[in-house]
C-alpha cells in the first residue's frame, strides 16, 4: 500500500463526483499541485469536515499510486476559519489568485516559494481590500516563481536602460524592446516606460509593501500589461474576472 504522507495546503477548487465523493485540487507546501479524490466527502463531518471549500487553509493527508491519476484524499483538517474571506468582493479576489496559480502550474511539480506566495496573499485579502499594486505584485511575483519572468528593467534584445520614449511590448511573446529593437513584422502594444521601473519593484516586494505603492494615473496601464503577460500562458479564460466584474 503506498505510504500516507500529509502537508499545509490551500484548496483551489473542487467539484462533485459521483453522489458523495468531491475531487479536489490544491497547492500543498511540499508536493506542488494535487488533484484527488475524497470518498465520501459530501457525507463525512470526520475526516473532511468544512475542509474542501474553495480557498481553504487545511493540512491534507493523501495516499498516490504511481499509476494513478488522482490521489487517495484520505482526509482534511482545517487550520484556519476562511470567514474573512466569505465577503463577496474578498472571495471574488481569492478565487481570482487562487485560479491564477492553478493554470500556471501542473500537477506534482513544486514551484518553490509558490504555497508562501499565495498564502500570503491570501493573507493580505483578509486584512484589507485588493489595490491595484497588490495584484500586479501578485502577477508578477507568480509569473517570476513559475519561470515566466518577464524583463522589464531593459530591452530585451540590446540590454539598454529605458529612457523616456515608449517601449514596445510584443503581443505574442510578451517581449519589452525600445523603438529600434521593434521588429516591424511583430504586433506590439505601447507602454509608458516611467511604468516599468515600478512594476520592477514590485517583483521582489512583500504583498503587504505593494498595497502601499500606488500608480496613479498609470494603473489601467499596469493592469493592461501584466493581463496580456499573463495570457500568454494561460489554457483558458480566467472565471474570477467575470464574478469580479459583477460584484464590483
Amino acid at each position: 500500500m503506498p505510504e500516507s504522507r500529509s502537508s499545509r495546503a490551500i484548496v483551489l477548487r473542487w467539484r462533485a463526483y459521483a453522489d458523495s465523493d468531491k475531487i479536489a485540487t490544491l497547492l500543498t507546501e511540499e508536493f506542488g499541485k494535487l488533484t484527488g479524490i475524497a470518498k465520501g466527502a459530501k457525507n463525512s463531518r470526520r475526516r473532511f469536515p468544512n475542509s474542501l471549500e474553495p480557498l481553504a487553509r487545511v493540512r491534507v493527508h493523501f495516499r498516490r499510486k504511481p499509476t494513478a491519476n488522482l490521489a487517495f484524499l484520505e482526509s482534511a483538517e482545517l487550520l484556519a476559519s476562511t470567514a474573512a474571506l466569505s465577503e463577496p468582493l474578498r472571495f471574488a479576489y481569492g478565487s481570482y489568485v487562487a485560479e491564477l496559480v492553478d493554470q500556471l502550474t501542473l500537477d506534482d511539480d513544486p514551484v518553490p516559494g509558490l504555497y508562501a506566495l499565495l498564502d500570503e496573499a491570501l493573507s493580505e485579502l483578509e486584512r484589507g481590500p485588493a489595490t491595484a499594486a497588490f495584484l500586479r505584485g501578485f502577477e508578477l511575483q507568480l509569473l517570476t516563481r513559475t519561470g515566466f519572468e518577464p524583463q522589464l528593467e531593459q530591452c530585451t534584445r540590446c540590454g539598454r536602460p529605458w529612457g523616456s520614449d515608449p517601449v514596445h511590448l510584443s503581443i505574442s511573446h510578451g517581449t519589452l524592446t525600445c523603438v529600434p529593437c521593434r521588429r516591424q513584422d511583430d504586433v506590439t502594444g505601447a507602454v509608458e516606460a516611467a511604468l516599468l521601473p515600478q512594476l520592477a519593484t514590485l517583483k521582489s516586494l512583500p504583498l503587504a509593501a505593494c498595497r502601499l505603492e500606488s500608480f496613479g494615473p498609470l494603473a489601467r496601464e499596469a493592469a493592461q500589461l501584466t493581463g496580456r503577460l499573463l495570457a500568454l500562458h494561460l489554457a483558458r479564460p480566467l472565471r474570477s474576472l467575470k464574478l469580479i466584474e459583477q460584484i464590483s
